[in-house]
């Protein structure tokens, strides 16, 4: 049985996980020219078996990012059309263009349907780069979020889940000044949220990890008494994330005809942005 995570011993003689629980879990086996197999993990299934949707794109875009000649995922969009399920699946990839400073690619996974035909479940789009081969330059015009330590922080998720929660919440540790209302029953009204975020299996995030932590915590409708659903969901991937736990701002702002939209931005703990999404979800 695999462990959690690797370790390499560092230069000081101290530890650090270099490939977590998501990594092991959404990286597929190519089996032939843009085609790639995976049995997709219960590990990141939600309460009624379905997997969730950060999941699924970290899945598509690994496999995606094996193909594509530059390194770094900038942005990825991906539309969910049908459940996702643990077991076996496929992960089809095309490169669309590779040119000097960008290139393109779509990814399809597909999993078997009742009829055990092939048939898709997400289709990606995305455009990689070299972050490393620009200057940063950053200009931010929001600061990341104002949180106490995440050791100082009220923890939920992780090892603190209740019993009977959503195998996915027992992967990510939360760190928050207070309980949000939903967990305590009493939500506040207010669809937006800042915590601290961190896996836990104690690795370090990754750039391609963040395609999975935009959609890693619970949808902020909650605090409105209100549930959704993933429809699409679009992420920018800005730096490659320093060591340790990221500050994390969600925000929901127009709920119309059963959809609301739903932003997140992820900062490092060196208080660089990382990444950004906006997604359109499903009211439950």
């Amino acid at each position: 049985m695999l462990e959690p995570f690797f370790l390499l011993t560092c230069p000081q003689g101290t530890l650090r996980a270099v490939i977590g629980e998501l990594g092991l879990d959404s990286t597929a086996q190519r089996v032939g020219d843009g085609v790639h197999e995976i049995a997709l993990s219960d590990r990141w299934s939600l309460d009624d078996g379905r997997l969730n949707g950060g999941y699924q794109l970290s899945v598509a875009l690994r496999a995606l990012a094996t193909e594509v000649p530059l390194p770094d995922p900038v942005v990825a969009s991906a539309s969910y059309l049908r459940p996702a399920m643990p077991g076996p699946a496929r992960v089809r990839t095309e490169v669309v263009r590779a040119g000097r400073r960008l290139a393109t690619g779509t990814a399809r996974l597909v999993q078997a349907g009742p009829d055990g035909a092939e048939r898709d479940v997400l289709r990606l789009e995305a455009t990689f780069a070299d972050l490393a081969a620009t200057p940063a330059d950053p200009v931010d015009l929001t600061v990341p979020p104002a949180l106490p330590p995440f050791a100082e922080c009220v923890s939920f998720g992780g090892p603190d889940a209740p019993p009977g929660a959503a195998t996915v919440g027992r992967r990510m540790r939360y760190g928050v000044p207070a309980l949000p209302g939903w967990v305590r029953g009493e939500p506040s009204g207010d669809p937006s949220a800042e915590f601290w975020f961190a896996f836990a299996d104690g690795s370090d995030a990754t750039l391609l990890d963040l395609a999975f932590v935009v959609d890693g915590a619970a949808p902020v409708v909650l605090e409105m008494g209100r549930g959704s659903s993933t429809a699409q969901l679009t992420v920018h991937l800005r730096e490659h994330p320093a060591p340790g736990p990221l500050r994390c701002r969600t925000v929901t702002r127009h709920l119309a005809h059963g959809l609301h939209e739903e932003d997140v931005e992820v900062w490092d703990a060196d208080g660089a942005l990382v990444a950004q999404s906006r997604q359109l979800a499903l009211l439950l």
